[in-house]
């Protein structure tokens, strides 16, 4: 089961205004026409039902949205860029970190949870937009804001009500076979299960899932044996099953032992309830010992009272379904009582104000304007021309850019660099 992905998004770019006069033999003095640009796609994402692992991006792993359109005359505005929609499984994490720095993790760990990851960049204004009351012919047009590219990693983490843990061998598979519509290999040796298995129980008009843990070994909080791949998977069960071989020796020191790694690899895992269950009481050797089991378990000071069963018998086994559904909803009646997660709640990330400087000094004589609405309108305006420069000039001491080259003691004659352009200061 592919459950840990890495990939490229990015949102779409806007596109870019334009520089436009009407002119029409009706209407000779039509004024500024120049289109905005379009917004650029978003990245959104979906978990849904219908996809169970994160394999499809194996094979693709670069997701862009689409670039908004230009602006046109007329002040047509152009055509928003696609947003493109990333399916994935119920229960997966999102983890990224943003162009500020910062560690970002969504978690979608409900049907239909939608996350707008990136919104795509803005369209660049046209020079229709630009229109004051002292200036009726504006020459300035606004390209369209960079859409972001973010490198994620998603890892799945399977939702289900019981996890049945133990070491390899103890007979986990064969036991979600019988209580549960799973289907799993089964053999006698250890690590048969090489990825976790999932399983439904129905009893008494009741269902709930069940995932099967691959057998767990010393240090397996550190990785070992794909210990943190395993793991995880438990980390949102509502309850355990820790079964338990009963043809083995040290018993007490088996169970001790999960129980050590489990709480290693998270502490929030002690809490979690769990039955004990001591298997194979089918054979003799497991029935003859069973007061012993039971003794050795209370005298190593482990709090649970084991269950025997024989998952090849089913011994035992209506019973523990029984207790299953009996603490599953003792469980949800709990849960209920305190604020329940609204199931396909649309989650917008908010795109934060940005602070940034507007003028940084190159040299002793040369200053370089970086701030960033500056930039769309030289990129997107005919600064060759005179009267389109002024304009960016004045444009410039309206935004504040003029004051922070005072600010950074810039003197005549100094050099002012914008994008490939430099001008002389006066």
């Amino acid at each position: 089961m592919i459950d840990f992905v890495k990939i490229t998004i990015k949102s779409g770019n806007g596109g870019n205004g334009i520089v436009s006069f009407t002119r029409e033999s009706n209407n000779p003095m039509g004024g500024p026409s120049g289109g905005k640009g379009g917004d650029g796609g978003d990245v959104i994402f979906i978990s849904s039902t219908t996809i169970k692992t994160l394999s499809k991006f194996k094979y693709k792993r670069h997701f862009f949205a689409e670039d908004g359109g230009d602006g046109g005359t007329t002040k047509k505005k152009g055509s928003k860029g696609k947003d493109i929609t990333i399916l994935v499984p119920v229960g997966t994490v999102i983890d990224y970190i943003d162009d500020e720095g910062k560690h970002i993790a969504h978690d979608l760990d409900s049907p239909n949870k939608q996350i707008v990851l990136i919104r795509g960049g803005k369209g660049g204004l046209g020079n229709s937009k630009f229109v004051s009351a002292t200036n009726q012919e504006p020459l300035l047009a606004e390209s369209g804001e960079l859409g972001k590219q973010f490198y994620i990693k998603m890892e799945l983490k399977l939702l289900a009500d019981v996890g049945i843990i133990g070491m390899p061998n103890a007979g986990k598979s064969s036991l979600l076979n019988v209580i549960s519509s799973a289907k799993s290999k089964t053999a006698n040796y250890p690590f048969t299960t090489l990825e976790p298995k999932l399983g439904t129980i129905n009893n008494y008009l009741e269902e709930f899932i069940v995932v099967d843990i691959p057998g767990l070994i010393k240090d397996a909080h550190k990785g070992v044996g794909l210990g943190h791949d395993f793991l995880k998977h438990i980390q949102r069960t509502k309850m355990l099953i820790h079964l338990v071989d009963g043809s083995e020796n040290n018993i007490s020191e088996r169970i001790i032992s999960i129980n050590n790694e489990m709480e290693k690899f998270d502490i929030n895992l002690k809490k979690t309830p769990q039955v004990l269950v001591i298997n194979k009481i089918d054979l003799e050797e497991v029935s003859i010992l069973k007061q012993e089991i039971i003794n050795e378990i209370e005298e190593s000071n482990i709090n649970h009272k084991p269950i025997f069963i024989s998952a090849i018998t089913s011994e035992g086994i209506n019973n523990l379904v029984d207790l299953i559904t009996e603490e599953i909803n003792r469980i949800r009646k709990i849960e209920s009582t305190k604020i329940k997660k609204i199931e396909g709640t649309n989650i917008i990330v908010p795109q934060m104000k940005m602070h940034y400087q507007s003028v940084i000094q190159e040299n002793d004589s040369s200053y370089r304007i970086i701030h960033p609405r500056a930039i769309r309108i030289a990129k997107a305006s005919n600064l060759d021309d005179w009267a389109t420069l002024i304009q960016f000039q004045a444009r410039l001491e309206r935004m504040g850019v003029n004051n922070s080259l005072r600010e950074k003691g810039i003197k005549q004659g100094d050099t002012v660099l914008i994008n490939d352009r430099d001008f002389q200061w006066d």
